[in-house]
């Protein structure tokens, strides 16, 4: 005759924590001092954003198989309601008297469908930027860029303009195929010397041509 035998299963040991307030009197090397006889020193809950300030009236665990209690929540802040959120794996979102920032190493923001901001300014400082859209509409009542060097290419560009002025120290420009302008009158001022070289050179005027010079050399 057999028998099973089945070891019995054991059963871990039940935590017992006493929640009790406390106030924060300080910090110091990310432990949280409190004025509680029972645990003096705790550290924040992984489920407490809020890192505690002195003066915080916050809820505290008290767990006799630790050493330090954990602080569960901030319950009231006395003062400027500023806080810290911090969050898991290093990032911290500031609230400062209506302003908020979000610090983090590194900061991604996606949205599947649309991304939409809709704001009074914006500002974007970076020491470097990287943007890459396949296609770009922009509408600007006024638009002010200044850059030591731009450099851009493109297959094609076309522009749509009611005036351009174009101010420059020194203008160089290098065409390898054909160069057309039409214009409906042309006007050229050089104040020191014009040049024009060319392989072949064709005018044609379908009215007056007028010439005037202190000298003419023709040959």
């Amino acid at each position: 005759m057999a028998a099973t035998i089945s070891p019995l299963k054991k059963t871990a040991p039940a935590i017992e924590a006493r929640l009790v307030h406390a106030r924060v009197s300080g910090t110091q090397d990310g432990m949280i001092q409190v004025d509680h006889p029972e645990g003096p020193v705790a550290r924040r809950a992984l489920s407490c954003l809020i890192e505690p300030q002195a003066g915080d009236l916050v809820l505290l665990a008290l767990d006799p198989a630790h050493v330090h209690g954990h602080v569960l929540a901030v319950l009231e802040r006395p003062g400027p309601q500023d806080a810290d959120l911090a969050l898991p794996g290093g990032g911290v979102i500031l609230a400062r008297d209506g302003e908020v920032a979000l610090r983090a190493p590194s900061l991604r923001l996606e949205g599947r469908e649309r991304i939409a901001l809709d704001t009074g300014a914006l500002e974007v400082a970076a020491v470097s930027a990287s943007t890459t859209v396949k296609h770009w509409q922009g509408w600007f009542d006024t638009l002010e860029a200044y850059a030591v060097s731009i450099e851009y290419s493109a297959k094609t560009l076309s522009a749509r303009l009611g005036r351009l002025l174009s101010r420059s120290l020194e203008s160089f420009r290098s065409v390898e195929g054909l160069d057309e302008t039409r214009v409906g009158r042309s006007r050229t001022r050089v104040r020191d010397d014009h040049r024009l070289e060319a392989g072949h050179i064709t005018a044609r005027a379908d009215g007056f041509v007028k010439i005037d010079g202190q000298k003419i050399d023709l040959g």
